[in-house]
């Protein structure tokens, strides 16, 4: 007996190793390719290392949809110009507020991307993971 995507139930985590970054230099990871349409649930971040905070130069995580390659479709952000990243603690990203920014097709590469603004932030080496329910 076979078991079909479509009959599994509950949430599905897929997560992706993040390369220690120096500050500056923009990293997109890819997370997954999905071989069907889903619910964007919850998008986590566990910084392997403290982040502090800076005003003027930091670091921007976007959770991203691109669609193929091709999309630039925001799921979810977190900017590191205000409030800390404490190492080994898992922090929840805001998600978007377009109920349809959270619900990628079947063939959409779902991504993490740093980029920074002014001098930017090192990014330690941590782990994004995407919660989602099949639909």
């Amino acid at each position: 007996m076979s078991i079909k995507f479509e009959e599994l139930r509950g949430d599905l985590t897929y997560a992706a190793a993040i390369p220690p970054t120096a500050a500056g230099t923009a990293v997109e990871v890819p997370i997954v390719r999905l071989p069907f349409a889903a619910q964007i649930v919850e998008i986590v971040w566990v910084p392997g290392a403290a982040m502090a905070a800076n005003g003027a130069n930091y670091v921007t995580l976007t959770a991203r949809n691109r669609q193929a390659g091709a999309g630039t479709i925001v799921m979810a952000t977190r900017a590191y110009n205000t409030g800390n990243g404490v190492a080994s603690t898992a922090e929840v990203l805001a998600l978007s507020g377009t109920p349809t920014d959270l619900q990628p097709a079947a063939g959409d590469v779902l991504t993490a991307h740093f980029t920074h603004t002014g001098t930017g932030l090192a990014v330690p080496a941590g782990l994004v993971q995407v919660k989602l329910r099949i639909r």
